[in-house]
């Protein structure tokens, strides 16, 4: 499990369900499309409940600039969370 994906996971169970790009500039949108497609993953993997995403359209890119979970994290999300807080961490 990659650590940024990890990281995601953790804070969805702490309560976080609402992401948006830190910086509303182009390079800020672009950034947070990395944030996008791990919740999109996390979304078809089973791990949170379901996404609610606004699209804006700028210079003809689609991209998205907000996400929504509705419902959390859900038991095979929070199973997997606790699964690997037990995994030794490789230096």
């Amino acid at each position: 499990m990659n650590q940024p994906f990890l990281e995601l996971l953790k804070q969805v169970a702490n309560g976080v369900v609402i992401y948006e790009p830190f910086r509303r500039d182009a390079q800020g949108l672009n950034d947070f499309q990395d944030t996008v497609h791990r919740l999109q993953e996390m979304e078809k993997l089973g791990l949170i409940g379901k996404l609610f995403v606004e699209k804006r359209t700028r210079h003809g890119l689609e991209q998205i600039d907000f996400v929504m979970i509705q419902g959390g994290l859900t038991p095979e999300g929070q199973r997997l969370l606790t699964d690997t807080a037990g995994e030794p961490r490789s230096a």
